[in-house]
């Protein structure tokens, strides 16, 4: 690290200072701090090529002057001319400020030094555990990103000769969408640098809090303040790993159209489309009643079990509408516990209230409990224990919604029965959507 300053004798005046000595407040060469040391056994010397600030006691701000009291308000040291109450020439930022003698604050910072070192220690296992858990992540998300690109480019081989300019924006979308939907390398690459830090302010803390009471005060002083702005640094890029320690992903899809890959020469242009559709249930509210909790599970939260008392509905809709532009959506769902079967599965508009889980008004539902299954539904149909002409289900039914035809359908047993709903409105956007009836009732969902 390259310094500035030079050796504060006149026959060394040009040889660059290695040391400085807050007590005597110079600058020092080699030579000359070994003869300081020798003579001033009880002062402290700073080694200028290390990486830490050198604190001299002397305001850093033009033409002021010994730094003797502490501003609360912005937590700082500051001399006589900062408080003075004519503002002008750089002078007076902290006259409106709480300001007390350095003396009065000593036991505070001294104090606050031993809980900051405790932090550090705390700091220093958990981020080295979180940057471990975002690589992990981040190699995971990268796998996904190059499976998606090899879908898409499957598709463009057949059509290589006219497609090679959409294929190319296509790719470099979902290079886009990756890195706005989820992060870069470069959150690790800052992140790797700053274990050294905690290191280091962790080591001067411990070292200060060693040798408070032989120090002088104003350095110590100083050195608290710096292992405090430390901490806030370090806490601030750690809360942007955790924004980015992703454990649920989102799941991305390239699905081209039945009649683009048929017809592709007239819609060159629009040949298929990168969307995310996650079949994955939202987190129960935590204003939710209590008799219609819930939990999910799984490793794309696509299982959901009821935990609230039975006898008593509770239900809840996808985290993502169902992707209109996409003709037909198919998806299974598995019964992985039930007293009775005693669960509604189907389709609701997003104004699906779950607080009240109002199934027979809102939405389009099989009602597994009956035999043989019933439809219910609100408004344009009015369903209320309809009768279908389906099986009684054993544990897994398959619904596919179709946004051209605008209808619903469930199949059972590997039976293909026939459209359940017809003329679905698509007014508002729609949502799979389970509900339960009896504690522990659990299912599992799954695109198809």
């Amino acid at each position: 690290m390259e310094n500035k300053y030079k050796c504060f004798t006149e026959e060394h005046e040009k040889i660059d200072a290695k040391s400085f000595c807050p007590e005597c407040k110079i600058y020092m060469c080699n030579k000359c701090e070994n003869i300081h040391s020798s003579f001033f056994k009880n002062h402290h010397s700073y080694n200028l090529n290390k990486e830490e600030d050198i604190f001299i006691g002397i305001c850093k701000e033009k033409n002021h002057y010994e730094l003797k009291y502490f501003c609360k308000t912005h937590n700082q040291l500051c001399c006589s001319a900062c408080l003075c109450k004519l503002n002008k020439k750089g002078e007076g930022q902290h006259k409106d400020c709480d300001v007390c003698y350095i003396d009065n604050i000593e036991d505070d910072k001294k104090n606050k030094l031993k809980e900051n070192i405790k932090s550090l220690e705390e700091l220093q296992i958990k981020f080295n555990q979180s940057i471990e858990e975002i690589k992990t992540i981040f190699q995971n998300i990268e796998k996904d990103k190059e499976n998606l690109k090899l879908e898409i480019q499957n598709i463009f081989t057949k059509i290589r000769n006219i497609l090679n300019e959409r294929e190319d924006k296509l790719l470099l979308e979902v290079d886009n969408l990756f890195n706005s939907k989820y992060f870069n390398e470069d959150i690790i690459k800052i992140g790797e640098n700053l274990p050294k830090k905690i290191k280091l302010s962790l080591e001067k803390g411990k070292l200060i809090d060693k040798e408070w009471d032989n120090k002088n005060i104003y350095s110590n002083i100083n050195d608290c303040i710096n292992i405090e702005n430390n901490i806030g640094t370090i806490n601030k890029i750690k809360e942007k790993i955790d924004k980015y320690n992703i454990k649920n992903k989102t799941v991305f899809r390239f699905i081209p159209k039945d009649n683009q890959l048929n017809s592709f020469y007239k819609i060159i242009n629009s040949l298929g489309k990168i969307y995310y559709n996650n079949f994955s249930f939202r987190e129960c509210p935590s204003n939710i009643k209590e008799d219609r909790k819930y939990i999910v599970g799984g490793n794309n939260n696509n299982i959901l079990t009821k935990t609230g008392t039975d006898r008593k509905w509770m239900g809840t809709i996808c985290k993502y509408e169902l992707d209109k532009s996409i003709e037909e959506h198919k998806w299974k769902i598995k019964i992985l516990n039930s007293l009775q079967n005693a669960i509604m599965v189907g389709v609701a508009p997003i104004d699906f209230d779950i607080h009240s889980s109002s199934y027979n008004t809102c939405g389009w539902y099989l009602y597994c409990y009956d035999s043989p299954p019933a439809l219910y539904s609100g408004p344009p149909f009015n369903y209320n224990h309809f009768k279908t002409n389906l099986e009684n289900v054993n544990n897994e039914i398959i619904i596919v919604l179709n946004f051209v035809k605008k209808t619903l359908k469930f199949i059972i047993n590997d039976l293909d029965g026939a459209e359940s709903y017809k003329n679905i409105p698509l007014e508002k956007p729609l949502f799979p959507v389970v509900c339960m009836y009896n504690k522990d009732d659990s299912i599992e969902i799954t695109e198809l």
